[in-house]
């Protein structure tokens, strides 16, 4: 009897648990992976891709489907994204979740018009949206963005839009960006994020003799004090790199004239920017540290010689960006970062505290060291004969 005394207050407190009875099953939920914004005429246009999660699936568990993964793209208009976006969720049939929300895509409208921390502030106060999302600018269609799919009909969230990491770790040129990183970097005095540009290319491969369109980051959007600044393409970006601390795995080709010599894989660079006052205005020295492997090799040289060769081509590079950055008016080596960080007071002076950007940059000294680390599966020096 003492006994049940004791047992009777926890049953009857046990009445007072929640159980699982407001618990929706997968296939009552729609799942938005990826949203996009434009802007035109006054009027937001938001895109929603949504995704067959049983292709999700097959594709995680590195499974091959003989058909194309589903995908549901929808649009809606209005004055805010916020109306967009309930003129959405007039037609989703079922409840909608944002909790796996991987990819935002801003068009090249939408970062022209002025509002961008508007556009983010609407994003992140849905309370399911969290800081991790993949962000991107671009020119193209957004719809088109959101229908292309990888290879071998595997699921869009296996490309470039959903899994950036990979493709970057192959040709680390323009390092993607998270939500986090684009709001702190935009925000930030003396900063210049460069968002990556993401485009459909329809020029590369081929699937049974017709062109097999295919995401690539084609470049980016500067953006200074939440300001669109300039578009810059890939092809004058090579220099950025080197200024990211970070593992990876960029190609170089050396030449002489018309004449290729080696090309060379460079890892781990280290890079220090020193700022100098000269005359009253700031000197940048960088220094660049990188280690290489030789993957080619055409015409036998000493390592001391491709060493020089190599760190003479990064400092060009490096240089080049600055030039390229100077007549789009971009600082894209965020050289004015450093002279924020560095040299304070005199920042706050010269660029009226960050209202106006350091332009032209002074650049000086550019020292470069490469240490050739490895020469692949042969010996370096090697007698190159016939058979």
């Amino acid at each position: 009897m003492r006994r049940l005394k004791l047992i009777l207050p926890f049953l009857g407190l046990s009445l007072l648990l929640t159980a699982c009875w407001d618990i929706k099953s997968l296939q009552d939920v729609n799942y938005f992976t990826g949203i996009g914004i434009d802007y035109s005429d006054n009027t937001y246009k938001v895109y929603v891709q949504q995704l067959d999660f049983a292709s999700v699936a097959k594709s995680e568990g590195g499974g091959k489907s003989d058909k194309p993964a589903t995908v549901w793209i929808g649009s809606a208009e209005g004055k805010s994204i916020s109306q967009a976006i309930v003129e959405l969720y007039q037609t989703t049939q079922q409840t909608v979740f944002w909790g796996h929300l991987n990819a935002i895509v801003l068009s090249e409208s939408t970062l022209k018009h002025g509002e961008l921390l508007g556009v983010i502030d609407s994003l992140i106060r849905y309370p399911e949206i969290r800081y991790t999302p993949w962000v991107y600018g671009t020119k193209a269609d957004i719809s088109d963005l959101f229908t292309t799919k990888p290879f071998f009909n595997l699921s869009p969230i296996n490309s470039i839009l959903h899994s950036p990491e990979t493709n970057y770790n192959q040709r680390p040129i323009i390092a993607p960006m998270r939500l986090s990183q684009f709001i702190r970097e935009m925000r930030e005095p003396g900063q210049t994020a460069l968002l990556p540009s993401l485009n459909v290319s329809d020029k590369t491969w081929k699937r049974n003799e017709k062109p097999d369109p295919k995401l690539e980051i084609d470049g980016i959007f500067a953006i200074r004090n939440v300001g669109y600044t300039s578009w810059v393409n890939d092809k004058e970006l090579l220099g950025i790199r080197w200024l990211v601390n970070k593992s990876q795995g960029s190609r170089i080709t050396l030449n002489q004239g018309d004449q290729t010599i080696a090309e060379l894989k460079l890892a781990k660079p280290k890079s220090k920017v020193r700022v100098d006052m000269v005359n009253g205005a700031p000197v940048f020295k960088v220094g660049i540290k990188v280690s290489a492997a030789i993957i080619e090799l055409w015409e036998m040289r000493s390592e001391a010689d491709l060493e020089q060769l190599a760190g003479q081509l990064i400092a060009e590079q490096v240089r080049t960006a600055l030039r390229v950055g100077i007549n789009k008016k971009v600082d894209l080596l965020n050289l004015e970062h450093d002279f924020y960080r560095k040299k304070y007071n005199d920042w706050n002076k010269l660029t009226s505290a960050g209202k106006s950007p350091l332009l032209p940059i002074n650049l000086g000294e550019v020292k470069v060291s490469v240490k050739i680390v490895q020469s692949g599966m042969y010996k370096f020096k090697r007698k190159m004969t016939p058979y």
